[in-house]
């Protein structure tokens, strides 16, 4: 008996995007200096980070110069993703974020979360140090979980569509964004210098 050949598709593709913004050593350092000065004053805030400075979600409201421009070019980043994958976008619906800084010294880390009620989610590497031990692939390595749930007896054959998860190790200068509802933690920071990132929620509002 014939058949013909195998037609793939794949149901409930969850994407991650990547983006490195070019020339970001600049921004980078302006954003450091403009984050060491907040620092002095603003306690932060606890919520998934464990350890650490968490500032408030207020990325997208600051006035400081870096901080305005990371924010503008979070915004063209998501909109480029977003265009790139939901092609027909409604008209009526613009994008709206929130967003803050993450401070992460030796040994601190994020628990494993999700953001609820957001249909992006993402982070920026401002400072990403060198793990104390050249062979650590973990050190503040984020890690997304498989956001479907058990996937039974299929588990015991390794391929791409039964991984239970899938890990990035960040560089600066690196911007990810993902939907808000999969699951993600970061590993503790092995390095002795902090690693420091912007992360952000966006979703879709109707245009008033």
């Amino acid at each position: 008996m014939a058949f013909s050949e195998p037609d793939v598709h794949v149901m409930f593709p969850v994407p991650l995007i990547t983006v490195r913004v070019t020339n970001a050593d600049e921004l980078n350092a302006r954003l450091l200096k403009e984050i060491a000065s907040r620092r002095e004053t603003e306690p932060g805030v606890e919520r998934s980070n464990r350890y650490g400075w968490h500032s408030d979600l207020d990325l997208f409201a600051r006035k400081e110069p870096a901080h305005a421009e990371l924010a503008r070019e979070i915004d063209r980043i998501v909109a480029a993703a977003s265009a790139k994958l939901i092609p027909e976008m409604p008209e009526h619906l613009v994008i709206r974020h929130e967003g803050w800084i993450n401070a992460s010294p030796c040994n601190a880390m994020n628990a494993p979360h999700d953001h609820p009620g957001v249909f992006w989610s993402g982070s920026y590497y401002i400072h990403v140090p060198a793990p104390a031990d050249a062979d650590d692939t973990l050190s503040g390595a984020i890690e997304f979980i498989d956001p479907r749930g058990s996937i039974g007896t299929t588990a015991r054959i390794e391929a791409p569509f039964t991984a239970e998860r899938f890990t990035v190790r960040p560089a600066a200068g690196m911007c990810l964004l993902w939907p808000g509802f999969v699951k993600h933690w970061v590993h503790p920071n092995r390095a002795q210098e902090e690693r420091v990132s912007a992360a952000f929620n966006s979703w879709f509002v109707r245009r008033n």
